[in-house]
């Protein structure tokens, strides 16, 4: 089971089912769309494919609104504008076509922009100096050569623009598709302060509406206030295009090692994006250089690792998704490089989450069970990144979808059960008929008790997935289980090795064979018993008093025999 998620972005490369169906089936977990790109009817479209398509496959996907936020775009141009180096242009605001070079929407840029700044075009591919600022216009200097196209984003990387963090575009879109219950994640563009995040809270609970918010970290404000964003965020995103951007490229290393290293000490999932797979744009094939940019954001301790234009306008999008998913589970099989998150444990839930995954590695154990309404337990455990697969269970399919971009996670829908006993059970029985667990497997389930009741994680317990087939009373209460096939004395001929002695009644002459047993079963009554005695003597594990033998253990079968519980399991169990 691959742990780390991945997120694409959706775009005219993807604009089928049968596309998206196969992106999901190479390993998509989350689908991002791009508000900066395109009208709401085109999104609406995508999410309505993508749903269908995660139907058809048979999965839950999450689906993240990525917002335009508070960023300035060009205006439209008849054609492309090449510029060289000391070249004059203006920029005024959207009007005739005989008015300046450039238009932009926003006319408070030239109430904002003062002679002498720098402001970059299409991500600082092309540097222009303001000259002069009028009313309603300015001149620019280009400083360097360049194509400019149509809607292209306006950059000043010094200070950035004094706007709201969402749109009037981004507005309509949220209230849209979180109502149509269609937006999992919401992806906050060029969060500068934690007032960013709490005017997006206020504007989402007036309108009714409910969403994880993810700030991307993608400017210099952005990064001086991590600690305070992480605080109200329910998660970041390391938005390394941008943030090369705003702020010098050689940075950008240090920069998402800091923002990932805060991400996990705070316990929040983080994902890193931008060009992680670039060249597959126009390639079947990545550079050596992005396969070890992808595994190195994955040793550093991102939840997730995002395609953008890979998949959105991309030649090769399943490819790039599958190329994706076989370095990250490459990367998670190195445990030269594995490391384990550290973060405070002050809350009951956070100590109980971290002993279920501590327990879960020492016992080796098959999964990490987590019952869980709002997905909070899943989560709680994912930050400790066991080795140990998550399978969080869940009556609510919102919190399925949620728990998407969680390292380590895997959502099964399970009908609401309210006693934990009857939780327990239930989990196990939907897990077994997921086929993700079998007879002989052994769990750790948390959970919180009451049940349903979000930040309660407040139990662990050790399960073993089996059928006992008989019980009486054990010998050996300081052995070990053991497991293996049925044999009856007396034997004709050479018996298999480690086996299992059925026997009625203890006989010297079956000494030597029974020297040679791992364990015995038998229906002698008592641990004073002749058979007991032999047992304990000869510190095999044995379990006596037992009724029935013949009919529930037939010659040959693989038992295994607790000697502490005096009980005998169909098959091979871990006890």
């Amino acid at each position: 089971m691959r742990r780390t998620k991945i997120v694409a972005t959706l775009g005219p490369a993807t604009d089928s089912v049968k596309s998206l169906s196969e992106m999901i089936r190479a390993g998509v977990d989350v689908v991002r769309l791009n508000l900066s790109h395109g009208p709401w009817p085109v999104h609406q479209k995508r999410i309505r494919m993508a749903r269908q398509a995660a139907t058809e496959v048979g999965v839950e996907i999450g689906i993240m609104l990525d917002t335009r936020g508070p960023e300035v775009r060009l205006g439209s141009l008849k054609s492309p504008l090449h510029l060289t180096p000391g070249d004059r242009i203006e920029i005024g605001q959207q009007g005739p076509d005989s008015l300046p070079n450039l238009t932009v929407s926003w006319g408070g840029l030239f109430e904002t922009v003062k002679p002498g700044e720098s402001l970059w075009i299409d991500d600082g591919r092309i540097v222009v100096e303001v000259e002069s600022v009028e009313a309603d216009r300015m001149t620019l200097i280009a400083r360097n050569g360049g194509t400019v196209q149509s809607h292209k984003k306006l950059s000043r990387p010094e200070s950035g623009w004094p706007l709201d963090p969402l749109t009037d575009f981004d507005e309509e879109c949220l209230i849209r598709g979180i109502q149509e219950e269609a937006i999992d994640f919401v992806a906050l563009s060029f969060v500068r302060t934690i007032d960013d995040v709490f005017w997006v809270r206020r504007f989402l609970e007036q309108h009714d509406l409910e969403t994880f918010l993810i700030a991307k970290i993608e400017n210099r404000m952005g990064m001086d206030n991590l600690e305070e964003i992480l605080r109200v965020s329910d998660g970041v995103m390391v938005a390394r295009g941008d943030l090369g951007v705003e702020l010098p490229e050689e940075e950008v290393p240090e920069l998402q090692k800091t923002i990932i290293e805060a991400a996990n000490a705070s316990g929040k999932p983080v994902i890193t994006a931008t060009q992680m797979l670039e060249s597959m744009v126009e390639h079947d094939r990545p550079t050596r250089a992005e396969v070890t940019d992808v595994a190195n954001a994955i040793w550093d301790g991102s939840d997730a690792v995002m395609l953008s234009a890979e998949t959105a306008i991309g030649n090769y999008p399943v490819a790039t998704v599958a190329m994706m998913a076989r370095i990250a589970e490459r990367a998670e099989q190195s445990s030269t490089f594995r490391r384990r998150r550290e973060f405070q444990r002050e809350r009951v839930a956070d100590v109980v989450s971290h002993a279920a995954a501590e327990i879960a590695e020492e016992l080796r154990a098959r999964a990490i069970l987590t019952p869980t309404e709002s997905g909070y337990t899943a989560r709680m455990v994912s930050r400790s990144r066991p080795k140990t697969p998550i399978l969080a269970l869940s009556s609510h399919i919102k919190s399925l979808r949620q728990l998407t971009v969680f390292w380590g996670v895997l959502g099964i829908r399970m009908e609401r059960i309210e006693e934990s006993d009857d939780m327990v059970k239930e989990a196990i029985a939907t897990t077994i008929q997921n086929g993700l667990l079998d007879q002989g497997d052994l769990v750790v389930v948390t959970a919180g008790t009451p049940y349903g009741t979000p930040g309660t994680t407040n139990l662990v317990r050790v399960e073993t997935i089996a059928e006992p087939i008989l019980h009486g009373q054990g010998v050996g209460a300081d052995l070990a289980a053991v497991t293996g096939p049925i044999v009856y004395l007396p034997l004709v001929g050479v018996p298999p090795r480690h086996f299992v002695a059925v026997v009625e009644g203890y006989r010297p002459e079956w000494v030597a064979m029974l020297d040679n047993a791992i364990a015995i079963v038998s229906t002698d009554l008592g641990l004073s018993s002749d058979l007991a005695v032999f047992a304990t003597t000869r510190h095999i594990p044995a379990v006596v008093g037992l009724q029935g033998i013949g009919e529930a253990l037939p010659e040959g079968h693989y038992v295994t025999v607790d000697p502490v519980r005096g009980i005998v399991y169909r098959g091979r169990v871990k006890v």
